[in-house]
């Protein structure tokens, strides 16, 4: 009896890390994402690889969460959220590509004009 209450406390310990590092990861509903839609064969899932992958993400989400801008952060979070298929995978997504573009030079001798349009003349 004694070893199921080490274990009990041992797994209690590593919850309440994990949550206290996790704190401000948010909690996403990842279950619709990884349920199939329809039956089986339109939109096949492996529902227990998605939601281990989905774990996964969380977890590096944990490690990685304070490096990103709390505005892209809430912004990310919810894009990640709409329709209710809440998606940790395009919650760090979002919050890379969000970095990345941020790292590009601002003036790169791009014309943001659509090419289709005439140019003005100067």
């Amino acid at each position: 009896m004694a070893i199921p209450t080490k274990i009990s406390l041992a797994a209690a310990a590593v919850f309440f890390v994990t949550a206290a590092q996790a704190s401000d990861v948010p909690t996403l509903n990842v279950t619709p994402t990884c349920t199939p839609i329809g039956n089986d064969k339109t939109f096949p899932i492996d529902t227990k690889q998605c939601l281990k992958t989905e774990q996964e993400v969380r977890e590096q989400l944990v490690k990685e969460w304070a490096n990103f801008p709390a505005a892209d952060r809430s912004l990310c979070t919810a894009m990640a959220s709409m329709g209710g298929m809440a998606s940790y995978v395009a919650l760090i997504t979002c919050l890379e590509m969000k970095r990345d573009v941020a790292k590009l030079p601002n003036d790169r001798d791009l014309n943001s004009q659509p090419s289709s349009l005439p140019t003005k003349k100067k």
